[in-house]
């Protein structure tokens, strides 16, 4: 049995199901599925286990949301640009 196995042997089914929260809200956050990450984030929160790591993991999660969302709207606002420009170029001939 590995180390890991045996830590979580000792621990109660709040403390396992804390992890386990956890770790689906970290494998989201790893392939950038920030809404799936913090909806296991705040699931873990509400047992009140490690409160300060989850609020830590949350605000993680909130700050890549907040960049996604400026990227999302530059890029849009690019492409308004771009469509216009292209718009007015052909208006043109």
């Amino acid at each position: 049995m590995s180390n890991h196995q045996e830590d979580n042997a000792e621990l109660s089914p709040q403390e396992k199901q804390f992890n386990d929260y956890i770790r689906r809200g970290d494998d989201f956050l790893i392939i950038s599925i920030y809404r799936h990450a913090m909806t296991w984030y705040s699931k873990a929160l509400e047992l009140h286990i490690n409160d300060e790591l989850v609020s830590k993991k949350i605000h993680e999660v909130s700050e890549y949301q907040h960049f996604e969302k400026k990227v999302i709207f530059r890029i849009l606002a690019t492409a308004v640009v771009i469509i216009a420009i292209v718009w007015f170029i052909y208006k043109l001939n």
